[in-house]
């Protein structure tokens, strides 16, 4: 087995100094296996993985920014045709895709810094920003669904507001088409790149069509009624169809405020923890350590995983090597890929350092 990659430590282990004969392996210092051809650089990055992972970044970072052109052009046109035709909802829907615009800008400046990797001052790299990001998304949008529902509330309030259906339906179709073609893509690509912040894109793509396909309704709605005897409720639909929209979509920038929350308060995700603690109870087994913990966080697509074993006189004097091989075992199954993979594998004969 070729050596390990040597990167920072995590520091989400427990640090103390090490102890006992049977303290072997760097405490602190997480082992991945280097696959056959994997060597570094120059300048010291994985020429194999790690270019891979570059690449990635730099596709992120080119999708965001072919995003953030798109959004402005349809946040400028809904909001000219908002004024145009006196729809505060298609208006909201402008406005609504100007916040994207400036969310989605932050979060190309945050993929540019996860592509920096660590800093002197950010020793464990810009993780910690991709879920502090989504969280601001996601509060202003929530508060931007709240407004709109007041805003609606007050319209109906006033007996409505006098809307020219025709020009806002024509856009709230053009918008639309452009709306779900742009979800779809931006989540083939969310999911081939494994970025949260597409995905977070992508979900803005998705709520800006969901609300063109209830302003379309609310607008045909509009058109066919009237010189109908019902043609006194027309000044209600715009108001009463931007409340129900807002409404409906305050759930999903909440659902992400708690997702993001999670990774910020690092509350260890249960699916991994539970992969992990299956990893590290087949490796005990298989090489007879007595006892092992494990922890585990995840900080936007960081993952920590610190396992520690405790070995007994029986495991006698092992070479490095040894070690350095189950620290290849347990990075194979956890398909563990620097940089955004940090792994502690540490061994000990003394149960205090459990």
């Amino acid at each position: 087995m070729l050596p390990p990659e040597r990167l920072p430590a995590s520091g989400h282990g427990r640090r103390g100094p090490a102890s006992g004969s049977g303290q072997a392996g760097r405490r602190g210092q997480p082992g991945f296996p280097a696959p056959p051809g994997c060597g570094k650089g120059p300048d010291g990055r994985r020429i194999a993985g790690g270019i891979l992972q570059i690449d990635d970044n730099r596709r992120e970072q080119r999708v965001l920014a072919w995003s953030i052109g798109i959004t402005t052009i349809l946040a400028a046109i809904g909001i000219a045709c908002g004024l145009f035709a006196n729809s505060s909802s298609i208006l909201f829907d402008g406005l609504y895709s100007l916040i994207d615009a400036a969310m989605t800008a932050l979060a190309l400046g945050v993929s540019v810094l996860l592509s920096r990797g660590s800093s002197r001052h950010f020793q464990f790299g810009f993780w910690h920003l991709e879920p502090m990001l989504v969280l601001l998304n996601s509060v202003v949008l929530a508060l931007s669904c709240g407004y709109a529902f007041l805003g609606a509330l007050n319209d109906l309030f006033r007996a409505g507001r006098g809307t020219d259906f025709g020009p806002g339906l024509l856009y709230v179709v053009g918008a639309g088409l452009a709306e779900f073609s742009l979800w779809l893509a931006m989540r083939r690509q969310a999911r081939r790149l494994g970025s949260d912040l597409i995905a977070l894109d992508a979900r803005a793509w998705l709520i800006s069509g969901l609300l063109s396909i209830g302003l379309g309704l609310s607008f045909g709605l509009g058109l066919a009624l009237h010189g109908t005897e019902w043609a006194g409720l027309i000044p209600y639909l715009d108001p009463a169809i931007l409340a129900v929209m807002a409404l409906l979509l305050l759930p999903v920038p909440l659902a992400a405020c708690w997702r993001a929350g999670k990774d910020i308060l690092e509350i260890a995700p249960s699916d991994l923890d539970e992969r992990v603690r299956a990893i590290a109870q087949g490796i005990a087994e298989r090489h007879g350590f007595h006892d092992f913990t494990s922890y585990v966080a995840k900080t936007g697509r960081a993952r920590f995983v610190d396992i520690t074993f405790l070995a007994g006189p029986e495991l006698g004097s092992r070479p490095l090597g040894y070690f350095d091989g189950i620290r290849g075992e347990i990075a194979a199954a956890l398909e563990a890929r620097p940089p955004s993979h940090w792994l502690n594998i540490e061994f000990t004969s003394e149960r205090r350092w459990l």
